[in-house]
């Protein structure tokens, strides 16, 4: 009766693990250390660094919330990891990131974890000079960056002047003189010291050559006025009833003292003038008419070949013939070049 009765103890016992065991799933056992690894911030390459994800030094390919493309330094992305077995939040430790959430489904365990991109800004891919005078410098806008470091240098290498800017382009005329030439280098920077865990600088551009002209003066100060603009020189007085070079630019004076805007007749020759009052040279198109102007500024008339074997005929008024028949024989097509 005793082995009977010892018999049926054991019944009950495999009968509520059998039931337990319909009704459960055994947990995993250990832990998961989940490492977001982007290296140290000397390994850095351009560009946005995609961390290694491992879990317990094995490597995982996350599902991330954004494609790496659209990811922007500082701002948080999401990546889901599944694994193996059931675990809990308190099994998990994230490393580079956080823990977002942990969830057990159909024997394999959903994790969510949060990442802040990092990147190293990329150097400028063309560093040039914008205006005709090559004194302002333009470079091409780098990715994630919000300030740049310029650093102008005079021929053989001298150090003229370093500048910061939000800009995409600097004038660095107040530090040029006429007869040098000058070059200057760009990099990206951080914007402050609340971009250091996530940005690292750029490396440097370096831009072409710039033979600078004469200048002119470049030390006077422009004052603006209800009826134009004026000029005080170096010597402290205004520029009147004259032509002035200006930073490398012509402007002439009347005998008030104003800068010259839009056609003017001076000394049997036309010129125009632009809205700055800076004297234009080259094609300009005034009122839907084409006129030429040559390097002087004067108006031209009659024929022109600006370029080998491409000719042009100016009227009196200096506008150019479209679409006509110049003196009855030579036809000009509708950009006014004669079609022979």
């Amino acid at each position: 009766m005793k082995w009977m009765q010892g018999k049926k103890k054991w019944l009950v016992l495999l009968c509520a693990f059998m039931v337990l065991g319909t009704g459960m799933t055994v947990p995993a056992s250990g832990s998961l250390k989940i490492r977001l690894d982007h290296g140290s911030k000397t390994s850095w390459t351009e560009g946005i660094q995609v961390p290694e994800v491992t879990v317990n030094y094995t490597e995982e390919s996350p599902n991330w919330s954004k494609e790496v493309d659209d990811w922007v330094p500082g701002k948080k992305v999401t990546g889901t990891i599944r694994v193996n077995g059931t675990y809990t939040r308190s099994d998990c430790t994230v490393y580079g990131g956080s823990l977002v959430s942990v969830k057990a489904e159909d024997g394999e365990t959903v994790i969510k974890v949060s990442y802040v991109p990092v990147a190293m800004l990329e150097s400028s891919e063309r560093a040039g000079w914008s205006d005709t005078a090559k004194t302002k410098a333009s470079w091409k806008k780098v990715p994630f960056a919000s300030r740049y470091q310029v650093i102008l240098y005079k021929e053989g290498g001298i150090w003229i002047k370093s500048l910061t800017t939000s800009s995409t382009s600097v004038d660095l005329l107040q530090y040029m003189e006429g007869g040098y030439k000058y070059y200057y280098t760009v990099k990206a920077i951080l914007k402050d010291s609340s971009e250091d865990d996530y940005l690292k600088e750029g490396e440097v551009t370096t831009s072409d050559d710039s033979v600078v002209q004469e200048l002119g003066e470049t030390s006077g100060t422009w004052a603006e006025y209800q009826n134009g603009k004026k000029y005080r020189g170096e010597d402290g007085n205004y520029v009147v009833g004259q032509w002035k070079m200006v930073g490398g630019k012509w402007y002439h004076f009347n005998n008030d003292g104003y800068a010259a805007v839009g056609w003017q007749y001076i000394g049997n020759k036309w010129y125009y003038m632009g809205t700055d009052a800076q004297m234009l040279t080259g094609w300009q198109q005034v009122n839907g008419k084409w006129y030429y102007l040559n390097t002087d500024g004067g108006m031209a008339t009659g024929w022109i070949q600006p370029q080998p074997g491409k000719w042009y005929y100016l009227y009196s008024d200096g506008s150019m013939a479209v679409n006509t028949k110049v003196e009855g024989i030579y036809q000009m097509d509708g950009s006014g070049l004669w079609v022979p």
